[in-house]
């Protein structure tokens, strides 16, 4: 009798298994952790943030972990892609718009304000009427008598899709305009540091 041979096929390979922190890796790839996900996070500043580290090192990704804050996030070196450098963007740029810009200079501002004197929560949350009332005391402090945001409320929602904004409404239909909410998320504070608000609040004062 002969005996069953076990032939394997050589392309096809086994599956590999995937690493004890890929829920992790998949999350970070997704946007930003923040402590309040108490099970990302704890996972990350405990267990997996070398192993992490040295993962997305592989594929030119920076993990940036800030402890005092309580975020992190994935940041891409800011290189073109060419010959020497042949990786190309994973990381989307974040481009702003004047009215954008404004608006960030603004929510930047009070959230540091707000992380100075409170103590309850980190983020703040405005109303849309808050939002408004910042930026017509902004214009009047002016000298140019320009408006540059014309619809708040279209900013406010460009501005959310950037991530600086989570609006807290749940669908609620029966709020008016003014009466929406919004709270301003802390990960504002790793794309404008101090020294870039002070740069484009100059900016901004020049208009």
């Amino acid at each position: 009798m002969m005996q069953e041979l076990n032939h394997t096929d050589p392309s096809i390979a086994p599956t590999a298994q995937p690493m004890s922190f890929a829920p992790l890796a998949i999350r970070l790839l997704k946007g930003v952790v923040y402590e309040e996900e108490a099970r990302f996070w704890n996972d990350l500043v405990k267990i997996h943030e070398l192993p992490l580290r040295r993962y997305f090192a592989q594929i030119g990704l920076d993990l940036i972990v800030n402890r005092q804050e309580g975020f992190a996030y994935l940041r891409q070196a800011q290189q073109e892609e060419t010959e020497a450098n042949p990786l190309p963007r994973l990381m989307t740029r974040r481009s702003l718009t004047v009215d954008q810009s404004i608006l960030c200079v603004l929510l930047r501002e009070h959230l540091e304000d707000y992380t100075v004197n409170e103590s309850a929560s980190r983020e703040p949350i405005l109303t849309l009427r808050d939002i408004r009332g910042m930026v017509e005391l902004f214009f009047r402090e002016r000298i140019t008598q320009q408006r540059f945001l014309k619809d708040v409320k279209k900013t406010v929602e460009d501005v959310k899709k950037q991530g600086f904004l989570e609006e807290l409404n749940s669908g609620d239909t029966n709020l008016n305009d003014d009466e929406l909410r919004y709270r301003v998320k802390r990960i504002l504070k790793a794309f404008i540091g101090p020294d870039e608000l002070q740069q484009l609040a100059q900016q901004i004062a020049n208009l």
